[in-house]
């Protein structure tokens, strides 16, 4: 807009200009109402002072503690943009110090001007108005390149412009403080959410996954005292004693491990050498590297920015994962690319690899794939948490057959199967394992025990067939993909089974998924959780899918009889001591 500057002498020059200046000025105040940051609001006053008063310049300044800072500016030449002054040196602090607006025809017949600040500017003359006349927060300054001497409507419109930035800012003020309290908030919840899943991980190990060694160490001491004229039984049952105590040490160790790391706080970052923690990871796997033959190879690796424990943890983890499920001669190799603001590095492996449906749940807690009790099934999820408490991410790219990459990104700096049991009945491998009662007459009910630990299975053995006295025709299977193969063959075969015990946690597919994937194969085979948990979501979530019990660990008679009376198609038929599941008569 060309503004028609006002002329003193000239009465209809002046009313023009003064319309001018308020169409002008109402399009400013409605400007800086939708602003919502201080840049915005010094380009838009910066401009506006300077065409409201056809000025050769203006500055924006704000009041920095005892400075003077010149935030913007639109002039014909550089003045100050950027510069902080004190306050008392410069005509800006004057204005905010004493609440007033000057005009100066002559700036250097002026004491209150720094002259030699001036004398490299065009600047001949100026007039500056606080920001807010209560406690000033900054200034808007004209200058002109001769003598000029602005009217008292060019100062009253300037301040008025001065006023309304004043609103302006203390709005941004608001907005950023709004702002500001909202990203705390949503990361106090996201820190909530953090913590909460850290609880879930020590409810479920309390729930299940550590009550599952002191269960075993507590029943196969009973059986020990119970038997004390049976050492070629009691070797085997100490072995399982054993097994489970470190078990047990190695759960508690994880799962601290993992709720650890919901603080943020506690990672303490610096540059750290990947080759270092791949080293001191190498070092720690060298006995399963070795009884492996396992070969680990890597180009040199960078330095990030991160905690070098974490990442030794992390490469350990991803490298003992491959070694311990592939088989002998497995080749690893660590690698890192550079992806410009981080990088990315990938673990990589010739082993079997891991099917799609299982990339993403392997991150999971207590996920897992292999039969393998050593595990606890967090060290994934342990990686993947330290991975995201530094900022990068984990994920995996595999095909069976083709072997498995785990992928994760990182900032620069500055930016095993368990012990087999020695019983006549229960020799593991990979198939399942029938285990017919040889006293079963054709009516015997026929249970499918599906569990993929043998102490478990064997208790489940021992406790229902030995101390209990119950008979049936038993079968096991050691995963929820097993029992279903054993199942839908059964049913083509024209023998289905009568009764599933079923455990919850499992690797692979767990005891609640097989349960939904008989049901989606319109399967109503008699389902009784056969489990170590006493999780209330659990017990409900077996309810919801239609169990017919739910059993907590050990098995027991006292606990199978009363749910079994519930089930149609089975009855009990007493002998003695003997109780015989059987079918019902049709």
């Amino acid at each position: 807009m060309s503004f028609i500057l006002p002329d003193a002498d000239t009465s209809t020059r002046h009313s023009a200009w003064y319309t001018q200046a308020m169409e002008r000025l109402i399009e400013v105040v409605q400007a800086l109402s939708q602003a919502r940051d201080i840049d915005t609001i010094s380009r838009i006053t910066r401009d506006a002072a300077r065409e409201l008063t056809g000025a050769d310049g203006a500055t924006f300044v704000l009041r920095d503690g005892d400075k003077c800072f010149y935030a913007d500016e639109n002039a014909i030449e550089p003045l100050w943009k950027g510069k902080r002054f004190p306050m008392e040196m410069c005509i800006s602090g004057w204005v905010m110090l004493n609440a007033q607006a000057v005009k100066i025809e002559d700036i250097y017949a002026d004491a209150r001007i720094p002259a030699e600040a001036y004398r490299p500017t065009f600047v001949k003359s100026l007039a500056m108005v606080p920001i807010r006349k209560i406690a000033p927060i900054g200034a808007i300054g004209n200058y002109w390149a001769y003598n000029y001497q602005p009217t008292d409507e060019q100062m009253a419109v300037l301040q008025a412009l001065a006023n309304t930035t004043a609103v302006a800012l203390e709005n941004a003020r608001l907005i950023e403080e709004l702002r500001d309290k909202v990203d705390t908030l949503q990361r106090q919840q996201a820190q909530i959410r953090v913590q909460h899943e850290s609880l879930e991980v020590f409810t479920h190990a309390l729930a299940h996954d550590l009550k599952e060694p002191v269960r075993t160490v507590r029943a196969f001491s009973e059986m020990i005292v119970a038997n004390p004229d049976a050492p070629e039984l009691n070797a085997g049952y100490f072995d399982f004693i054993r097994h489970a105590a470190d078990r047990m040490a190695m759960l508690v160790d994880t799962v601290f491990n993992y709720t650890q790391l919901h603080d943020p706080s506690r990672t303490i970052k610096s540059d750290c050498e990947m080759d270092t923690a791949l080293a001191d990871a190498e070092n720690n796997l060298r006995q399963l590297i070795t009884e492996h033959d396992a070969l680990v190879m890597a180009s040199p690796l960078p330095v990030v920015s991160a905690q070098p424990s974490h990442m030794m943890q992390v490469l350990q983890n991803l490298i003992g994962n491959a070694v311990k499920h592939s088989p002998d001669g497995v080749k690893v190799e660590v690698s890192a690319q550079d992806r410009g603001d981080h990088w990315q590095f990938s673990v990589r492996d010739n082993g079997p690899g891991i099917e799609a449906a299982d990339l993403k749940r392997i991150f999971e807690p207590f996920k897992r794939l292999n039969l393998n009790e050593e595990g606890a099934g967090l060290g994934l999820a342990i990686c993947s948490k330290i991975i995201s408490l530094h900022g990068g991410r984990l994920w995996c790219e595999s095909a069976p057959g083709e072997g498995a990459s785990f992928m994760f990104t990182l900032p620069k700096p500055g930016r095993d199967t368990g012990p087999k049991t020695g019983s006549e009945t229960m020799a593991a491998n990979d198939d399942a394992t029938e285990i017919t009662e040889k006293s079963a007459t054709t009516s015997l009910a026929r249970v499918l025990l599906v569990d993929d630990r043998e102490a478990d299975l064997e208790l489940t053995r021992v406790f229902l067939r030995i101390r209990d006295k119950m008979e049936s025709e038993l079968s096991v299977a050691r995963s929820a993909k097993e029992a279903l193969t054993l199942m839908r063959q059964a049913r083509a075969d024209g023998t289905p089974y009568d009764l599933i015990l079923l455990d919850i946690n499992m690797p692979g597919m767990d005891g609640f998924e097989m349960l939904r994937a008989l049901r989606g194969e319109n399967d109503h085979t008699a389902v009784v959780m056969c489990t170590g948990s006493t999780y209330d979501r659990d017990v409900e979530q077996a309810r919801e899918l239609g169990a017919a019990g739910y059993m907590v660990k050990p098995a027991s008679l006292a606990q199978l009889r009363p749910m079994v009376d519930n089930i149609p198609a089975l009855r009990w038929q007493d002998e003695g001591a003997a109780a015989r599941l059987v079918r019902a008569a049709a």
